[in-house]
């Protein structure tokens, strides 16, 4: 199983665990070319939930998640339980709470950011 990052951006003053503004995980599913089911390293609190669950949606009109490694830019709502397999990514959505913009990508652990 692949692991992928998201680099945060919106919120601007997002902190991870470590504090940085990353997410670590992995890819559970994809639930259409639009929507990626996500199981964050570590818990996140957002609005009174707390989770590592997260639903990516792609943020432009024309980018879709066509075959893997999945990359782009997307929002991400934080999920108080782990969807079941039937769950659309509507069904998805109603539950999450919205709290991050960010772009995908797959982890590289060889990659250092450049210290500002």
């Amino acid at each position: 199983m692949e692991k992928y990052k998201l680099i945060v951006s919106e919120p601007w003053d997002f902190e991870s665990q470590q504090g940085d503004n990353q997410l670590t995980g992995h890819i559970i599913r994809q639930i259409d070319l639009e929507n990626l089911l996500f199981e964050a390293e570590d818990q996140t609190t957002f609005s009174g939930v707390t989770s590592q669950y997260w639903v990516f949606s792609t943020r432009y009109e024309k980018q879709h998640f066509e075959a893997e490694p999945y990359e782009g830019t997307v929002t991400g709502g934080l999920l108080a339980d782990l969807p079941s397999e039937s769950d659309d990514a509507s069904e998805i959505k109603k539950h999450a709470v919205f709290a991050v913009i960010g772009s995908l990508q797959p982890f590289d652990p060889r990659y250092k950011a450049p210290a500002l």
